[in-house]
């Protein structure tokens, strides 16, 4: 890595380990807003888990951010994606599967995706699209085996994070790309849907890359920058280190 990267801090949060030690960070010293303990609330049974993966993304936040972000609740995007109050110039994005979470925080517009090991399911034509265009956009060569569920699981999450990177969402990239919304509903076989996707990343200015997770996880970041420095961390399972967490290197406009 060179110091002329755009730093991206990546952290994995594993309930098994650390969902504990979050609850009692919280009421120790309260971080959620009012509305995002009404999400939880309305969540029902996936409320919790939900609301635990929102005091990590809060205590993160903090180190950069400074005490006033608590209790302030998040903007809303258009499309539904949280960020900082504008001008704060800090990006984040939050992908979570069951009890695992990663989140990405970066001065540059940022999106992570998160998946675990599972059987895949898609249009063949639709897959064989998604494959080209995530092969392309991270530089892999075909594979000469065949297409396993790791080959589309890959895919999927580097596509649907450069989605919540530019902040589209997976179906609108999609339809950007060609793969859906056709009026036969099919892709068709003749389009080079690795060239399309290079070349609108290359306009959008995006860097994806994979993360290097533990088994059973996928994972993938994009970030708006050319050389991005991603620092890869699990947070912390105790009460004392989660209140202390090394100090970050990003900067944002005080709040509050």
């Amino acid at each position: 890595m060179t110091s002329s990267g755009v730093p991206v801090e990546i952290w994995l949060v594993d309930l098994a380990r650390s969902g504990s030690a979050l609850a009692a960070v919280e009421t120790a010293t309260p971080r959620l807003s009012a509305d995002e303990h009404e999400r939880a609330a309305a969540l029902g049974k996936n409320g919790g888990d939900w609301r635990l993966y929102r005091i990590a993304l809060r205590i993160i936040l903090e180190r950069i951010a400074g005490p006033g972000l608590r209790h302030q609740p998040l903007r809303i995007g258009p499309l539904g994606k949280p960020g900082l109050p504008e001008g704060a110039g800090i990006e984040f994005n939050l992908a979570h599967t069951r009890r695992y979470a990663l989140i990405a925080v970066s001065s540059a517009l940022v999106g992570v995706d998160l998946e675990e090991e599972r059987e895949v399911r898609f249009p063949q034509d639709r897959q064989q699209a998604m494959l080209a265009a995530a092969r392309a956009i991270a530089g892999d060569r075909p594979a000469s085996r065949g297409d396993t569920d790791h080959d589309i699981l890959r895919a999927w999450t580097r596509l649907e994070a450069w989605a919540k990177a530019r902040g589209s969402g997976i179906g609108v990239l999609l339809q950007d790309l060609g793969i859906r919304g056709s009026r036969t509903g099919k892709c068709s076989s003749g389009t080079d849907f690795g060239a399309i996707a290079l070349q609108l990343l290359q306009k959008e200015a995006f860097t994806v890359r994979d993360l290097d997770l533990p088994a059973p996880l996928y994972g993938a970041l994009a970030v708006k920058a050319a050389s991005p420095e991603l620092q890869l961390r699990q947070l912390p399972d105790r009460v004392d280190a989660l209140s202390t967490l090394e100090p970050s290197a990003l900067t944002a406009k005080p709040l509050g």
